[in-house]
């Protein structure tokens, strides 16, 4: 029967751990149960190793349930691994560079969390795919910064992942500032769903801020990897949203409906309102004076064609 102290022990620890640090810890389990060995950390990930630690994160609603995980497991273990795996985790505060940066910022930023997700996912090996399999996005990115073979040993991504997102934020603190609204965010949503391209399908908000919030991930990510592509589709969206807000607006009204571009609406409506005429009748009147001087004849005002 293991001896209370070292559980006593071992029960001291794992609380003076941050919520965060639970993460590579579980892993550090997993390795025991898996190898009986603590060799290997950060150097490799091994796919049975991979799915049970999975498995138990994924079934984790909180990461201070992990606490009770582990506790459980060694409490009915001989007081050697207890004492092993104690000392182990207690050596995390050396084995791990990014311990010292501010990793909260990017729980309460869902925009910063997916930037980073995304800027790894870029860079992953065939074999990191496993990773993926991890649902809740900021267990994820602990695993990758605290447990992964390359990018747990470095701080230079997270500082590239910061340095990118901060321009990015200070360029665009909202894509789409004329059209903030949740009936825009909610139809783009939809509207980029149709095509596989923008990867939007990966995102399944629920409420209205998480719509407002995946639209601009989604645009983030664009503007970092391609400009030419961000630029274009943000244009195609505010010209097909004007276009059905112009539709609605003139619904029901007896006239012809005429598909224009954004800027030409825009100089109809200038048009419109210097004259103080309707819609209609600008284009009327346009169609007339051009009528005129291109079709008709001078003298006598008949049709040349």
């Amino acid at each position: 029967m293991t001896e209370p102290k070292y559980i006593y022990k071992l029960n001291s620890v794992i609380k003076q751990l941050k919520d965060e640090d639970l993460v590579p810890a579980l892993f550090l389990m997993e390795m025991d149960k898996e190898f009986n060995t603590f060799y290997g950390f950060n150097r490799e990930l091994d796919k049975i190793l991979m799915r049970n630690f999975n498995q138990i994160i994924n079934s984790s609603k909180e990461l201070n349930e992990i606490r009770k995980t582990i506790l459980n497991y060694y409490s009915t273990q001989d007081q050697k691994y207890i004492d092993d795996f104690t000392r182990e985790v207690e050596d995390l505060n050396f084995q791990l560079p990014n311990r010292g940066k501010d990793i909260l910022k990017y729980q309460s930023n869902p925009r910063l969390l997916a930037f980073a997700l995304n800027y790894y996912n870029v860079k992953f090996r065939y074999e990191d795919n496993i990773i993926n399999k991890i649902n809740n996005p900021f267990y994820k990115f602990l695993f990758i910064i605290y447990c992964h073979p390359i990018y747990s040993q470095r701080t230079t991504d997270l500082n590239r992942i910061e340095d990118r997102f901060s321009g990015i934020i200070n360029s665009h603190p909202i894509h789409f500032q004329k059209n903030d609204t949740i009936d825009f965010y909610i139809w783009a949503k939809n509207y980029m769903d149709d095509n596989d391209k923008y990867d939007s399908k990966v995102y399944t908000p629920i409420t209205n801020e998480e719509y407002r919030t995946t639209v601009n991930i989604i645009f983030d990510k664009l503007f970092d990897e391609n400009k030419d592509i961000y630029a274009a589709l943000k244009e195609k969206l505010s010209n097909a949203w004007y276009q059905k807000k112009y539709r609605q607006k003139n619904k029901g009204k007896k006239a012809h409906h005429y598909v224009l571009q954004k800027n030409t609406l825009i100089a109809l409506e200038s048009l419109a309102s210097k004259r103080k005429l309707t819609h209609e009748k600008i284009i009327e009147n346009l169609i007339n004076e051009h009528y005129v001087k291109e079709c008709a004849d001078p003298n006598s005002g008949d049709s040349l064609y």
